[in-house]
């Protein structure tokens, strides 16, 4: 087991099983897993945050008090609040000023606390209490017991906090974990972890999942120390290669960073082995239409946005209270003092086939947040191209889904699809867009504050009028983002699985995806370790095997570039108690 990607350390699991908490699959009893820091591979820092494993020990060490001064190691534990669950740490404080400069952090799926390890005491942050004593003397074993609305800690096998009727502060985004180290950039702390160690209550399958059998597995690329994430999938028409390109980088970020650089693999056989290659060919098609399309008048069109771009700190001044900034660190950019909006798109249109185009700006999506997925957009038989974008209007707005459409690439329209009028759930750019054979338009996309995290959203006329609703599909805190059609007109929805057991999983729709078969849910694997994975692409062979790419990471906690390769099963028929969601 790795220290999140950087620091080796030893793991002494009491028990092995799948783990988690959800209802129809779980399992009385609880088993226990361990870290116990052992060696070190690379230095994990954050800002002016640094932790390193010496002697056995994990040292804490964060004396900054910038953004992104912070180093946390998060461990998914998949908490029942029906059945509770424990953490213990053994600790020795050096110092700790601020709240979580020193933490054990836990969440439930409902509920969430932090106790920071002070001098000079111990603290509940969200339930107000604490308890005065001396950390800073000698290592103490702290534990942490929670369930259903109540939280206790002990110290050394005595209790010292009570917190009957006390752990109520919602979890954010449903989260389910453990975190220890120090959390929070306007803090300080320094502390010695000798071992951290919580419980997981195993859990089986439910009725409606189902384990495709002959699903195989195959490693794109791993590599210790290394974080590689988010690949596509292209194929070559011509030689039937397949080829995929992602990011490597040496921290656990979503972000680009100073040393991120691409990788890039081919396989010749199907996707069951893979070479590393210098460039992608020129002749590969991605696994989905777009970014560019023919318009009905025969020039290419395209809908494109600006993503993520980056300035220097000198010109703050012009941005602030605009737009949503986000500030360099090490965990974040490419370059030190600088900062980020998200925000702008923009048409395109080309008449000498692509090789110089006219852009013009969507003024509307010049918002204080704006952002679009690789898979966000389409074509209708007309030539009339589409694309969805989250937009925030402003710092209050949780998000919304909007979709932009061009006729001919010169100017776009823009209309409102779906949202929250409490504002309370957050819509998010992560949006699958298909036209169907009758040219009916249909979204799906990845909600967050809700019990149904993806919703659908479904047009009869060209994308200027919606119809929006949650469904039943599971795809917890993770996007709907591959997509094949197979011969007999099915489609086939892969998907990365957060929630435990964690891993990737299909969906079928026999109806050109206007409702999908939840209630026979292909479960392709589902040996993953916690939350951070998924994001697979997938096309199809000639042969009907679909090869889904995405990443990955198992026990050992390499975040790593793999695939599977499935034929889909004959389903039985539909089951009375129909899970689908029709619009």
């Amino acid at each position: 087991m790795r220290f999140s990607l950087f620091l080796a350390v030893g793991v002494a699991a009491l028990a092995v099983g799948l783990y988690g908490c959800r209802s129809g699959g779980k399992e009385t009893g609880a088993v226990w897993r361990a870290e116990e820091f052992q060696t070190v591979i690379h230095h994990l820092s954050g800002g002016a945050a640094v932790a390193t494993v010496t002697n056995g020990m994990l040292h804490v060490k964060d004396h900054g008090t910038q953004s992104g001064d912070m180093v946390v190691q998060d461990q998914q534990w998949r908490a029942c609040p029906e059945t509770g669950a424990i953490v213990e740490a053994r600790v020795k404080v050096v110092s700790c000023k601020g709240m979580a400069g020193v933490m054990l952090g836990f969440s439930d799926g409902k509920h969430e606390d932090i106790l920071t390890l002070y001098t000079d005491k111990i603290e509940l942050h969200h339930a107000n209490l604490a308890h005065a004593m001396d950390t800073t003397a000698d290592f103490h074993v702290y534990r942490v017991e929670i369930k259903s609305n109540d939280v206790s800690v002990a110290v050394d096998g005595v209790k010292v906090i009570d917190g009957a009727g006390a752990f109520t502060n919602p979890a954010h985004a449903g989260r389910n974990r453990v975190s220890y180290g120090a959390g929070s950039s306007a803090a300080t702390g320094e502390a010695f972890w000798d071992w951290v160690r919580w419980t997981e209550t195993p859990i089986s399958l439910k009725a409606w999942e189902h384990p495709v059998k002959d699903a195989t597995h195959h490693v794109i690329y791993k590599e210790p120390g290394k974080y590689a994430c988010f690949p596509s999938l292209l194929t070559d028409p011509d030689t039937g290669h397949l080829y995929t390109s992602f990011g490597i980088k040496g921290r656990a970020t979503h972000f680009d960073t100073a040393d991120t650089r691409t990788g890039r693999m081919m396989s010749a056989d199907g996707g069951m082995t893979w070479r590393e290659i210098e460039k992608l060919p020129e002749s590969v098609r991605a696994d989905m239409p777009g970014p560019t399309y023919t318009a009905a008048d025969g020039a290419l069109v395209r809908i494109g946005h600006y993503w993520r771009r980056w300035y220097p700190m000198e010109r703050l001044d012009e941005f602030k209270g605009r737009y949503d900034i986000t500030y360099s660190s090490p965990a974040r950019g490419r370059q030190a003092n600088t900062f980020s909006t998200l925000s702008g798109a923009y048409v395109e249109r080309s008449e000498d086939g692509g090789k110089t185009w006219k852009r013009q700006d969507i003024a509307e999506l010049d918002t204080y947040v704006s952002g679009s997925s690789p898979w966000s957009m389409t074509q209708l038989p007309d030539g009339t191209v589409l694309r969805a974008f989250m937009v925030r209007k402003d710092s209050k707005c949780a998000g919304r889904v909007m979709v932009a459409i061009t006729r001919d690439g010169r100017k776009a329209d823009l209309v409102d699809v779906m949202g929250d009028p409490e504002n309370k759930l957050q819509f998010t750019e992560e949006t699958l867009v298909y036209t169907t054979s009758k040219g009916v338009v249909w979204m799906l996309t990845r909600v967050h504050g809700t019990g149904a995290p993806i919703w659908q959203a479904v047009s009869q006329d060209g994308g200027r009028t919606w119809t929006a609703r949650p469904t039943e599909i599971d795809a917890r805190n993770t996007p709907p983002s591959g997509l094949v059609k197979l011969k007999d007109g099915r489609l086939v929805m892969v998907y990365g699985y957060r929630d435990a057991p964690s891993g990737i999983r299909a969906l079928v729709s026999e109806d050109e995806g206007l409702t999908w078969r939840t209630d026979h849910v292909l479960v392709l694997r589902d040996d993953g370790d916690g939350f951070d994975l998924g994001y697979p692409r997938a096309i199809k062979l000639p042969d009907e095997t679909i090869v889904a790419v995405y990443y990955y990471a198992t026990d050992d906690k390499v975040r790593h570039i793999a695939c599977t390769r499935f034929k889909v099963p004959k389903l039985p028929p539909r089951s009375r108690a129909v899970r689908g969601t029709r619009i």
